[in-house]
């Protein structure tokens, strides 16, 4: 049986950047047995050992962008991305990075990765909920997220 991680990206303490937390563990609860669930809120290197020895990772987080309307679903693979997403300070640097050092390094790294976004209006003021439209999506996002990466163990 495949091995399969959802990983659940942000901060919680940071308004909608912990909507990738929520989600991912409704996402878990939805395939039951069919994933493991990690969290975490760390910089991307960090990842490395979390990620080692899945066949299948499904990255759950938000992101902000002037194109992309908040409350606004994205699916993605690392290659898919545009070159430097994810970029942002020397401790982030993009996934298809991440995974190419973790195969240098000699780790089993997952043969299939998706990332789904949900566009955010506030990722940096401190506070427990949700902008409106962040918490308009955020539950039908998960069950999107569940559906398509797990549909043998959700209904």
């Amino acid at each position: 049986m495949e091995r399969s991680l959802i990983l659940g990206l942000g901060n919680e303490l940071l308004r909608d950047d912990g909507v990738g937390l929520v989600a991912a563990r409704k996402v878990a609860k939805l395939a039951g047995a069919g994933a493991d669930l990690a969290l975490a809120c760390v910089a991307t290197l960090d990842l490395l050992p979390l990620i080692a020895g899945y066949e299948k990772v499904v990255v759950v987080d938000a992101f902000r962008s002037q194109e992309v309307p908040p409350g606004s679903a994205v699916r993605a693979t690392p290659e898919s991305l545009p070159e430097g997403f994810g970029t942002r300070s020397f401790h982030t640097f993009p996934m298809r990075d991440l995974l190419a050092l973790g195969r240098e390094l000699g780790l089993p790294m997952p043969r299939e990765v998706s990332i789904h976004g949900l566009s955010v209006a506030d990722a940096e003021t401190f506070g427990l909920t949700f902008t409106p439209a962040v918490k308009r999506a955020w539950r039908g996002w998960a069950e999107d997220i569940a559906r398509a990466e797990f549909p043998d163990h959700t209904s």
